[in-house]
């Protein structure tokens, strides 16, 4: 008899995709988003999901895509274990890092819905004996991620929450209070202890009364710490890229981390389990309806823009679409698409990986998964987008350069390929940035944000003379920048300083 999860969805696809372990594959033809009207979704899907795994060598994973709260595609492909060769399936165990973000923020909803719980209360209501700087903060301001607060992960964990904060007690704010964006472990760890005060009970009871309303099975809080590694049944094993992603992934060992960080991480679940709570979200069964899309407002910024953070979930927007939810670890996403006219006109996708051979964009790939089942849920540009990256990270950066030019408006490709060295300053490293910005330069000589996108990167590389040198060609396009002027400044010569 089939397993529950196994009846999720009648014509799921079972792929174990035993050939995405990790070994470089050959380049796939990049399918584009509603590219082969005569081809099905369902083919689409995985054929996107097929040109992923191959182009970065992902050991496992499994995805879920929803559409209206209905699911659409379910799949589970590769490895979760390279050495034993066991697949994924229905019941693969992942950890979801960040993820588990989305748990504490419904219980803040509750509570706040409740009115046992007040988002406009500051730092200093929920903790005494802060310092001065920290206790007018407030919740919603720590959930948006302005809060400026110094961070406590990875430098400063320590076996006990009062350890943690005495360690970074002493230092500045990061920036001043509201006037920029910037994620942050320590806001989730107030935000954890102002729930669990106005609750009257520890986070991991209220998620259980979470999980089981939603009818989860296989989905919990656990750590090993200070003992050491997670072990439970299905654990997928992990996997990262070796120096120079020139080689198969190499194995590590999951960290794992005191019970009082469970605020911004700590929990396992399957794919599986996350469909299920999905579905239970956009029902309104965890909490109503209204309270749900009234925190996917956006928080606005002194200057009038939108923080990349709202009541603790992620937030974008581009035309009419809002994008919320949260990643984890680099390698696990949960995202819900929906109009802004129309909230129930939406799609959600999940992704979950075990590690691969080269570190990606997986909220790119979610978005274009959903995009597939709602069109207009990416930019225009996103699949381009991802096609150069896919090429950068593969070393098949002449190819995917010469494919972008020869089928994309010029007054786009300069763009593109400057987002695309963005993407792989963040997501790689600073010396794979080099080609497309370099590229950019000798594209559009003229255009001083292209000279200024390849001085950071040169900076960023520890190339101060070529710069320095590209910072000045940029100012001179541009004379009245004062970034770039005050840029230009701080990497002048000492003799030329003074």
């Amino acid at each position: 008899m089939p397993s529950q999860d196994h009846l999720l969805l009648s014509d799921r696809r079972h792929v174990l995709g035993l050939g995405l372990a990790g070994v470089a594959a050959p380049a796939m033809r990049m399918p584009g988003a509603r590219a082969f009207a005569g081809e099905s979704i369902a083919t689409q899907l995985d054929a996107l999901l097929d040109a992923t795994a191959s182009a970065y060598g992902t050991v496992g994973y499994s995805v879920a895509v929803l559409r209206r709260g209905r699911l659409v595609h379910l799949r589970h492909a590769g490895l979760a274990d390279r050495d034993t060769g066991a697949p994924i399936t229905d019941r693969s165990v992942y950890p979801i890092f960040s993820v588990s973000k989305l748990f504490l923020v419904v219980e803040l909803l509750k509570a706040a819905r409740r009115g046992v719980l007040d988002p406009s209360m500051s730092l200093g209501r929920i903790r005494d004996g802060l310092p001065d700087a920290w206790r007018r903060i407030t919740l919603a301001q720590a959930l948006a991620h302005v809060s400026g607060l110094p961070d406590y992960i990875p430098d400063f964990v320590a076996p006990t929450e009062e350890g943690a904060l005495a360690a970074i007690r002493d230092k500045p704010l990061r920036f001043a209070t509201g006037t920029r964006n910037d994620y942050n472990q320590t806001n989730m760890l107030f935000a954890r202890q102002a729930l669990e005060q106005a609750a009257g009970a520890p986070l991991t009871v209220l998620a259980a009364s979470q999980f089981r309303a939603a009818g989860l099975r296989h989905t919990g809080y656990h750590t090993g710490y200070p003992r050491g590694a997670v072990r439970l049944p299905g654990l997928v094993s992990s996997y990262r890229p070796v120096p120079g992603r020139d080689g198969p992934p190499a194995p590590f060992a999951l960290p794992s981390m005191p019970a009082y960080t469970f605020g911004s991480t700590g929990v396992f679940t399957t794919m599986a389990d996350m469909v299920r709570w999905s579905q239970a979200l956009l029902r309104g069964d965890l909490l109503p309806l209204e309270t749900l899309r009234a925190s996917w407002a956006p928080f606005a910024m002194p200057s009038g823009a939108a923080a990349w953070h709202t009541h603790g979930w992620e937030y974008y927007r581009h035309g009419d679409v809002t994008i919320v939810g949260h990643g984890g670890d680099v390698r696990l996403v949960w995202r819900h698409f929906f109009r802004a006219a129309d909230p129930d006109d939406c799609a959600t996708a999940i992704y979950f990986d075990n590690g691969g051979r080269s570190t990606f964009d997986r909220h790119r790939l979610v978005t274009l998964l959903a995009d597939l089942v709602m069109p207009g849920a990416a930019r225009a540009t996103e699949l381009r987008e991802e096609a150069l990256f896919r090429g950068l990270a593969s070393g098949r950066w002449d190819a995917a350069i010469a494919g972008l030019k020869a089928t994309t408006p010029p007054q786009l490709v300069e763009e593109i390929v400057n987002r695309v060295g963005y993407d792989a300053m963040q997501i790689l490293d600073a010396e794979t940035a080099l080609p497309p910005f370099e590229w950019n330069v000798r594209e559009f000589s003229r255009s001083p944000n292209a000279h200024d996108s390849l001085g950071e990167a040169y900076r960023a590389t520890g190339r101060i003379d070529a710069a320095r040198a590209s910072y000045a060609r940029a100012l001179a396009l541009d004379p009245g920048n004062a970034r770039i002027k005050a840029i230009v400044g701080d990497l002048a010569p000492p003799s030329a300083a003074k």
